[in-house]
């Protein structure tokens, strides 16, 4: 029953297919064609299931047609890593000297030590230059370290890590600003270790770096800038990656090396030769299992376990099966595992953590006959398309979060839970064992900070094996339809076609005999029959009858042998071409089977394969649509709507199958957890994709209009692409190869998920049982002609055995199956083709455009070759064009084409055509080739002819341009009387393409201007002096007049010419258009010197002049690129008067197309310096109301630190980035942020104490427009006048740097093409006039002009280094024509980042001296100098361009002063010169307003000028000259003062970022008044600083030694202190001895003087890097004093006590009192105070050491300017001048070493003073007893002797 309905609704589907086809085929897109038929389809779904609707690809026979032929193999290409590292903060250790170590891959470069601090700054810049396959580069991992390096040996204190994917995936591959949060991998336990701040950014080749604006503030908040993608959280756990490496199967047997044909002599050929081990790497961690000795089918059953935080920075995990060998070890696969596709990372229960199987992967590589090339290693490795299928590997992979880590589990908690409920769900299917997996095997409960160095391997317990009864037979079955194009070289053997899945089907080397035993299909068929009927008898009808004669009766009992190879069979010559042979298949189309057995998790590939069938018509929809709005068609718009809304429909209808898939089979015990997971993903996914699309329909068109909702919808459709893929393998691919002589010679290979069939038509595979057409390549390396060995089309259906009644379901009408045998149920030896009709092939090869240059000219001689089935042509070559029109019919008779003539009308085989260049000489050169499908007329309809239409060509990855041509099969007739259409015959028997073919034909004219040439390079080794230019295009050739000296002008003589040409009237049809340059040489020789094509003649329509204002041109530009804007969008915001606002701002009042009356608002006019005379004194009131509420000391900061006011260019430069950077950070109405934000903390302005805060600015300074791209990429190359066209001489390649070299000059013209009418022809006879031409309306004459050339240099970034430190000296080399200025004697020494501030002038003439080229040299002492990098900037563009990018417009008009006028022209003038050239009425000057083409723009006009009352229009003339673009039909917008940052490139590296230049240009014709000096730009002079310092006291301070004899704690204090960066500069208080309180009393004097830039808030300093160093190299850093208390030891070293690090820009201020000082006063918020403002300072500061207070000290602050100091100097120490007191230390404070009495009488006699006395006294009275004693004896006897 089941089975029936199954059928049925097929038969439905492809009858409305037929129905419909025809409405496919007119339109040519299968998108278009399927509205009719959903519609048709859907009535009949209503009736089965009301509530789902689904749509499928129409199920033709044949697949989609690939014009592609060859896909290229990626090569190798260059990559750029730049990483800047800033700082580092909070870094943990005591006195530490770090240093930072970055490790790219094996390559290794580290910054400067910094000593004794905890927050070094850096700011040093690394490149890192790769040249790498795509995949392996962004696999390679950044690591950073942070190194504590002592005198033998450094400390690791922290690390950090990412892969290069992750990075280049962020908006403009790059992480700018960011911190780093470092983490000590081998103890999880501990925590953060410290941050480092740095950029990181990755580039290939052509992508521009964008200069991230530097972030400088001090108060940043680290946790909100972390470096880690957005939506990751900040605190990231560690977590287990547990990967589980069960066992392997059909790995090749015998091993790669050359010893193993000896071996394999000595042991046989039965014993597998390889000892396979698994390596799995992730994250720059590396785990192996054991090696498992002589087996393809080993069994490991190990975990490997990486500890990393979660998520990873870290894309993809590495899994190789590698082969142990006696010499070497030699990779067997590779496989890798993307995380995100086994991962979600949404919160709570939507997310889940990355999870696999257990389920097999598969694994490709070379081809199993291992022939020992270079290639195979690469194959094997994972680099390329693998081709041939190498075993798989069975495995799983888990993630377990720990507990240890970091406090952020709450968000991942419920995760965590998913992943231990999958180690429950795993239970081994029917044997329910213990959980399979988990942390089993060894290893521990719980790391509790264990260290972990690399991967550990532990045991595994096994998952239940699945029987291998239990595994599905699948049949994979092919029909051979098609063999043609066979190579020539393969052809002279039989050759034969083999058909394999995984190593069934595989002649050399079959399935191994461990595997599934041969009888098992049959087991497997009656197990599996006997269940399918008990459990539902729906199915039982699929066993029965309609199976039944497709499966060989006997199949349960014999051994069944498959069969995957077509018999040999010896090819034959193609008719026509001698390169190509195919074999005879016409009557007989062999057939193939092949049965496998692979585990029955084909559901897997079902879901993919419904999701494709929705991204698939979705994409087709989304091309359809972009194809329509290219050609503007108005319907676009409500296609999309279409196709969004049927997107939509289709996302329900498998969101509901696949809900009803979750209820059914959440009971099932072998779906694994990602199965599960992954169908919710896809749910969720696929929600969020409709929320989008229902968005996107109902939004209403915005400004980006239909091409941003293109744009979206392609995101859409990325989205859904990416859900396709599915991770966990199960059938593997099919490969198809080409055996010759039973080698191995070229193969194709094609997914099973695309073959596989299903009963619902959506979930079936989109090539299954389809004839597909393959193009055989030979593996290996490809090269670049045309490498396909034969071209097949072949039948192909995979499925389950029970399916295999519906194997020949979607045969082609015409075919029967034939078995070869008598037995007539076993499987069709070959296709018997009962029908077969006659036709003729007519290929109209009409034209060509833009093809490849295969010749030294520049040019090629094309021909093609068209090859159908058994015949082929060539037609005629066509000499030196790369757009040849052969108008040429190359007609095949006789062809024979099986099958029934309505499926041959339908989907008739395919023709492939190849365009060559022919060599005189040698072989004629590849140009590329495309596949197309003819159109068929058959006898029974009546003929019409066909159309032409272009195919694309491809020439391996690059397009090979397209082909206008037609193809059609025309039936020979049977009867006499019908005949076929007649053919125009040339004599030599060369047909014409018909002229109901060829388009239809109009007059056009068209016109071209000469302007000139430009940048020709040398030809045949001399240089070009007499060249012309000539046009041709349809057939035509227009000549220029000829350039009689080049070198002295190059311009031409003759302006304008025109011609007629004969076009078609469909613009699609259009010819290309050739400029061809020649040179003349003497004796009347012509040389060619390069051409150019334009294919699209689109662009060159004529448009009639007076249209109204563009909206483009009128709207406000974008906030973060400009700051001139246009019309306000929302004038509410502008009303009230704004004195930080930016340009003339201008609220419009009437939004009327009559008269306008615009308001032009003043703001605060620009600070002019104190010495300032007679400019306008604009709104002087402004000031005094500005600064009356602020405060004395307010007052003073305007211009802040530099006491002396100096206002320069520099001042409006910082002005210019501050206003940037507030900008960008800033809100979406930068101008209203401004007004708010009054406190900016810029050049100029102080941040006020916070209670301070005051509404408006002191006074406004004038800022400029800073680009951070060219001036050219923000208003388009500038050619609104003329264009621009290289041109190109010889070969092109696809080599890098080719196009570099090919390139030999421009032609700079413009052309204009309209339609003739009758009566235009006429009156073209009569005046062939200048003025009558429409080219060049508007345009300036040619002539030679005089100009004076400004430009200035400001600064350059990112400079590659050139030097082998890492550094780079630069300098710049101007050049201009003849004109070369070199400022090499100016070189800035190992900067990486200089500011060069240099201006540079010379007069030059147009247009010889027209291409300025500013290069950067690195200067060598010894040797030549490097170049750097360079940019080039055709100034002549800029000069004629009505941009007016000569001199910009700045925001404020000065007559003097930093911001003084500097163009040649006023305002006023300006405004006139502009409204005369445009042909505008106008200005008229009325007082308080200007009138300009009926708009009225009103501003102040009357200024007081020492008190005299003086009318000037100036200021309101600037503010119209901005407006500029407002005015209807000639406004565009004029540059504006700026500065443009240019990217450098070296032709070392073509098309990488070689460094950044800031620079603009000013130019000023010779005939207008003399401009007035140039802008001083040269760089500011740090300003010179002495920072006085007095240490009074210390309290509390830590005691550190006890002593020996009492055990009481002291100190022996001092203080150290320096200023970062002047380390050699350290000065060091006397010690305080002895403290026994913490006490210490000093007054002591420090005093560092130091170069300070008040600007940039820099310390600059200039010292020597080594003594080797030439020259001093300036560094800038912080003003960060750190002092330090240290306790001072006599015979060992000193013991660091603690330490403060003080901001001088902003620490907080002093406590009172030693007792109100805490530690917290740098994180509390207290008031922060700059010593540069404020001067002075006293107060009492915490020390601390590793986050403890450790004492306090007392000091006081004083900064003086040199020239104060060397007014009033002071000693250092207590010495003169102005000495300091000796400080009241107690007795006690001495040193015992120098003082051993004084140590005796403090230390001994004041503590044990009673003892000591009592001790002397008895010792005294002892000595006396003991005299006493020992004297009386003696006196007693004496006495008695005496008597």
């Amino acid at each position: 029953m089941f089975g029936l309905k199954v059928k049925k609704k097929k038969k439905v589907n492809t009858d409305l297919v037929l129905a419909n086809k025809g409405a496919m085929d007119s339109e040519g897109k299968a998108a278009s064609g399927a509205s009719p038929l959903q519609e048709g389809e859907s009535s009949e779904d209503k009736q089965r299931s009301p509530a789902v609707r689904t749509r499928t690809i129409p199920n033709n026979k044949r697949s989609k047609l690939k014009t592609c032929i060859q896909d290229s193999d990626r090569k190798p290409q260059s990559f750029q890593i730049a990483i800047n590292i800033t700082e580092a903060r909070q870094l943990v250790g005591e006195n530490i000297d770090p240093s930072v170590v970055i490790e790219i891959g094996d390559e290794k470069k580290q910054t400067s030590v910094k000593e004794g601090t905890n927050a070094p700054f850096y700011n040093e810049y690394f490149v890192f230059d790769f040249f790498a396959h795509k995949e392996v580069f962004f696999d390679k991992v950044i690591k950073l370290t942070v190194m504590h390096s002592k005198m033998l040996r450094s400390f690791c204190v922290g690390s950090f890590k990412l892969d290069v994917w992750t990075v280049y995936k962020q908006p403009g591959h790059q992480f700018i600003n960011k911190w780093a949060m470092l983490t000590n991998p081998c103890d999880i336990s501990t925590g953060v270790k410290g941050y480092v701040k740095c950029d990181i950014s990755v580039s290939a080749k052509g992508d521009a770096m964008q200069p991230g604006i530097k972030a400088s503030d001090a108060e940043e908040q680290i946790e909100k800038n972390l470096l880690i993608p957005e939506g990751f959280p900040s605190e990231r756990p560690w977590a287990r990656f547990c990967v589980k490496v069960y066992r392997a199967e059909g790995l090749p047997r015998n091993n790669s090396s050359i010893m193993a044909n000896v071996t394999k002599a000595f042991i046989g050929d039965n014993t597998a030769l390889i000892d396979p081990y698994v390596v799995v790497s992730f994250f720059k961690q590396m785990g192996r299992t054991s090696t498992q000795k002589s087996t393809a089918d080993p069994v490991w059953n190990e975990q490997i376990v990486f500890t990393e935080m979660f998520p990873p920075l870290c894309q993809r995990m590495k899994i190789q099966v590698w082969d142990e060998g006696s010499m070497s070890d030699v990779a067997i696969g590779t496989h890798y595992f993307d995380l995100r596709r086994i991962s979600n990372e949404q919160d709570g229960d939507r997310g889940f953590l990355p999870t696999f199987g257990p389920a097999w992967i598969n694994l490709y590589g070379s081809a199993r006959n291992f022939s020992l090339g270079d290639d195979t290693v690469e194959l094997n490795e994972g680099i390329g398309e693998g081709v041939s299928y190498r075993g798989r590997v069975y495995m799983e992979l888990a993630v377990e979060i720990l507990s240890g880590g970091t406090s952020s589990e709450s968000k991942l908690i419920r995760m965590v839970k998913t992943v231990k409920d999958t180690k429950a769900g795993k239970t081994g299917g029917k044997e329910g064992k213990t959980p399979a997996g988990g942390a089993a095997g060894g290893a521990p409960d719980d790391d509790k900070g264990k260290t972990v160095a690399a991967a550990e391997v532990l045991p595994v317990e096994s998952p239940p094996v699945p029987n291998i009864e239990d595994r599905e037979c699948f049949l994979l079955f092919g029909a051979l339809f098609e063999a043609t194009m066979i190579d020539r070289k393969i052809g002279d053997k039989p050759i034969s076609f083999e058909f394999s899945l995984g190593n069934y089907g595989n002649v050399q080397e079959p399935v191994s005999q461990t595997g599934p035993s041969v009888t098992s299909p049959a087991v497997g068929l009656k197990r599996r029959g006997r269940d399918v009927s008990d459990s539902s008898d729906a199915l039982s009808s699929s066993t029965s009858s309609p199976s039944s004669p497709l499966l060989p009766k006997d199949l349960q009992d014999t051994n069944w042998t498959c069969k995957s190879t077509s018999l040999p069979e010896k090819p034959l010559l193609t008719e026509g071409n001698r390169y190509f042979m195919y074999l005879p298949l016409e009557k007989r189309k062999p057939c193939i089977n092949v049965l496998s057995h692979w585990e029955d998790r084909t559901y897997r590939l079902h879901n993919s394969n419904m999701l494709e069938n929705i991204a698939v018509l979705f994409e087709e929809g989304v091309a359809s649509t972009a194809e329509l709005h290219r050609n503007s068609d108005p319907g676009a718009e409500n296609m999309l709507r279409t196709v969004l809304e049927e997107l939509c429909m289709d996302a329900r209808s498998f969101i509901a199958s696949a809900e009803a898939k979750l209820k059914a089979q959440l009971k099932s015990s072998y779906l694994t957890q990602l199965d599960k997971k992954r169908l919710t993903m896809c749910i969720e996914e696929l929600e969020s994709v409709m929320a989008d699309a229902q968005s996107l329909v109902e939004r209403k068109r915005k400004t980006g209009g239909l091409k941003e909702m293109v744009q979206e919808a392609t995101k859409l459709a990325h989205k859904l692409r990416f859900l396709v893929e599915e991770p966990q393998h199960t059938v593997p691919d099919i490969f198809v190869w080409l055996l010759s002589n039973s080698k191995r010679v070229a193969y194709a290979r094609v997914k099973a998920r695309d073959l596989l069939f299903s009963s619902s038509q959506e979930a079936r595979g989109i090539h299954c049982g389809k004839i597909i057409t393959l193009f055989l390549k030979p593996p290996g390396k490809r090269v670049t002609s045309l490498s396909v060995q034969a071209k097949v089309d072949v039948y192909l259906w995979l499925g389950s055995c029970l399916d295999s009644s519906h194997m020949l379901d979607n045969l082609p009408a015409g075919f029967t199956a034939a078995t070869g045998d008598a037995d007539a149920s076993s499987f069709p030896t070959h296709l018997v083709c009962t029908e077969q009709h006659q036709f003729q092939l007519r290929c109209h090869m009409y034209q060509a455009r833009g093809l490849i240059a295969a010749d030294n000219s520049g040019l090629s001689d094309p021909f093609a070759r068209v090859t159908h089935l058994s015949h082929s042509q060539t037609t005629n070559v066509i000499s030196q064009t790369l757009s040849p029109t052969w108008n040429q019919c190359l007609p095949m008779s006789r062809i024979l084409l099986s099958g029934e003539q309505r499926y041959i009308q339908e989907e008739p085989p395919r023709i492939v055509i190849e365009v060559y260049d022919d060599d005189a000489l040698g072989k004629a050169e590849y140009l590329g080739a495309t596949v197309v499908v003819p159109e068929v007329r058959l006898n029974s309809d009546p003929y019409t002819p066909p159309t032409l239409q272009y195919s694309p060509l491809h020439c391996g990855s690059q397009s090979g341009g397209d082909l206008l041509a037609a193809f059609e099969l025309v039936q020979i007739p049977t009867s006499e009387e019908l005949n076929l259409p007649p053919l125009e015959e040339q004599e030599g028997g060369i047909y014409l393409v018909p002229a109901n073919i060829r388009p239809v034909l109009s007059t056009y004219r068209l016109e071209v201007l000469f302007w000139g040439l430009r940048e020709l390079k040398k030809v045949q080794l001399l240089s070009v002096d007499r060249p012309q230019v000539f046009i041709e295009c349809a057939g035509k050739t227009l000549r220029s007049s000829v350039i009689q000296k080049y070198k002295s002008n190059p311009n031409f003589t003759t302006l304008v010419d025109a011609i007629e040409l004969e076009l078609p009237e469909n613009e699609h049809l259009h010819p290309p258009l050739s400029i061809t340059v020649v040179d003349w040489r003497a004796f009347g020789r012509s040389t060619l010197v390069g051409n150019h094509i334009i294919n699209n003649l689109k662009a060159f329509k004529y448009i009639p002049l007076p249209t109204p204002p563009t909206p483009k041109l009128a709207r406000p530009p974008p906030p973060e690129v400009t700051y001139i804007p246009g019309p306000a969008p929302a004038p509410e915001l502008q009303t009230t008067e704004e004195p930080s606002q930016p340009a003339g701002e201008c609220s419009t009042t009437a939004p009327t197309n009559q008269d306008f009356l615009i308001t032009v608002e003043e703001e605060a006019p620009p600070i002019a310096p104190p010495p300032q005379k007679p400019q306008p004194a604009k709104k002087s009131d402004s000031r005094t109301k500005s600064t009356r509420r602020s405060t004395k000391r307010r007052r003073r900061t305007i211009a802040d630190e530099s006491a002396e006011c100096v206002i320069d260019w520099w001042s409006k430069y910082y002005a210019s980035v501050e206003k940037q950077t507030k900008q960008v950070e800033g809100s979406p109405f930068p101008h209203v942020f401004e007004k708010v934000s009054s406190s900016s903390d810029g050049d100029k302005k102080k941040k006020q104490k916070g209670k301070e805060t005051v509404a408006s600015l002191p006074a406004k300074l004038a800022t400029l427009q800073l680009y951070n791209k060219e001036l050219e990429a923000e208003f388009g190359p500038f050619d609104d006048w003329v264009n621009t066209y290289e041109l190109f001489r010889g070969k092109a390649n696809e080599e890098e740097g080719v196009s570099e070299e090919r390139f030999v000059g421009k032609f700079k013209g413009r052309f204009c093409l309209y339609k003739l009418t009758e009566d235009d022809a006429g009156q073209w006879d009569e005046a062939a006039d200048v003025d009558h031409f429409r080219v060049n309306r508007g345009l300036p004459p040619n002539s030679p002009v005089r100009v004076l050339i400004r430009v200035y240099i400001v600064s350059a970034s990112n400079l590659h280094p050139a030097d082998q430190d890492g550094k780079a000296d630069p300098y710049i080399v101007v050049r201009l024509g003849k004109n070369e200025i070199k400022d090499r004697d100016n070189y800035i020494p190992k900067q990486l980042n200089p500011v060069f501030g240099r201006s540079f002038e010379m007069q030059v003439t147009f247009p010889q001296e027209s291409l300025l080229s500013v290069l950067i040299y690195d200067y060598d002492m010894v040797g030549g100098d490097d170049l750097i990098g360079q940019t080039q900037i055709d100034l002549e563009n800029r000069f004629y361009s009505q941009h007016r990018a000569t001199c910009g417009l700045p925001t404020e008009y000065s007559v003097e002063g930093y911001n003084a006028w500097r163009d040649c022209l006023k305002p006023t003038e300006l405004l006139m010169k502009l409204c005369r050239e445009n042909l505008v009425d106008g200005p008229h000057f009325r007082p308080g307003r200007i009138t300009v083409a009926d708009k009225v723009f009103t501003g102040k006009t009357v200024f007081m000028h020492e008190d005299q009352p003086v009318e000037s229009y100036e200021h309101l003339s600037l503010k119209i000259l901005h407006r500029w673009a407002e005015i209807p039909g000639v406004g565009c917008k004029l540059v504006p003062e700026h500065i443009e940052t240019r990217t450098l490139y070296n032709k070392a590296r073509p098309g990488m970022d070689q460094g950044q230049v800031q620079m603009w240009v000013d130019m000023f014709p010779a005939d207008l008044p003399h401009p007035g000096p140039p802008v001083d730009i040269s760089p500011r002079k740090p300003k010179g600083y002495e920072l006085r310092i007095i240490i009074w006291n210390t309290e509390d301070v830590i005691l550190e030694d006890s002593n020996f004899l009492t055990g009481q704690q002291s100190s022996d204090i001092y203080i150290k202190g320096w200023l970062k960066g002047l380390e050699d500069d350290r000065q060091e208080t006397d010690v305080h001895y002895n403290s026994l309180t913490g006490e210490g009393n000093f007054n002591w004097r420090f005093v560092f003087p130091f170069n300070y830039m008040p600007a940039e808030k820099v310390v600059v300093v200039r010292k020597r890097e080594s003594i080797f160093s030439l020259d001093k190299t300036e560094q800038k850093l912080p003003a960060i004093l750190i002092l330090q208390v240290w306790d001072f030891e006599t015979l060992s070293s000193d013991d660091f006590l603690g330490t403060v690090e003080l901001d001088l820009h902003g620490f907080p201020r002093g406590s009172k009192t030693a007792k109100s000082c805490k530690a917290d006063v740098f994180t509390d918020g207290t008031e922060r105070i700059s010593i540069f403002q404020q001067k002075r300072a006293r107060g009492w500061w915490p020390f601390s050491k590793s986050g403890e207070l450790t004492g306090k000290v007392e000091a006081e602050f004083h900064l003086v300017t040199a020239e104060e100091a060397d007014k009033n100097p002071v000693g250092r120490a207590r010495k003169e001048p102005e000495p300091l007191p000796k400080p009241n230390r107690p007795d006690t404070s001495f040193s015992w070493f120098v003082n051993p009495f004084k140590c005796f009488f403090h230390l001994v006699w004041r503590n044990y003073k009673k003892y000591i006395i009592i001790a002397l006294v008895l010792l005294i009275t002892v000595l006396f007893l003991a005299l006493l004693f020992y004297t009386l004896p003696g006196a007693i006897s004496q006495k008695i002797v005496n008597g």
